[in-house]
């Protein structure tokens, strides 16, 4: 098993966007959070789009299980296609977090 955080595997690196996501997206702002991580609304600097973002550590303890739960939930949110569900836009890594970036449609964004 890879360490985690490491995309030295081609099929891993391909899940994630290379850009430094604290360049990409502003005004975050906490809107709820949970065991696996704080999701934010956030506005996308190129677009300005309103989207939500889910922030999810892999740093501590059980580090591999939390990378292979990031993972997962990756390949998940890109299959994912239906006219009921928010779209996934992309995960960034950052200094031991995956952001997990997607349309938000909730009043509270």
């Amino acid at each position: 098993i890879a360490r985690a955080g490491s995309l030295k595997d081609p099929d891993v690196a391909d899940l994630f966007c290379r850009d430094d996501p604290e360049k990409l997206f502003t005004d975050l702002r906490e809107i709820g959070h949970g065991s696996f991580g704080a999701v934010y609304f956030a506005r996308d600097g190129r677009s300005n789009e309103v989207v939500a973002i889910k922030k999810m550590s892999y740093s501590g303890k059980q580090t591999n299980e939390k990378w292979q739960d990031i993972i997962k939930e990756v390949k998940f949110l890109q299959k994912l296609r239906h006219p009921n569900t928010i779209e996934y836009l992309g995960c960034y890594l950052k200094e031991h977090t995956a952001w997990l970036v997607m349309d938000c449609f909730s009043l509270t964004c």
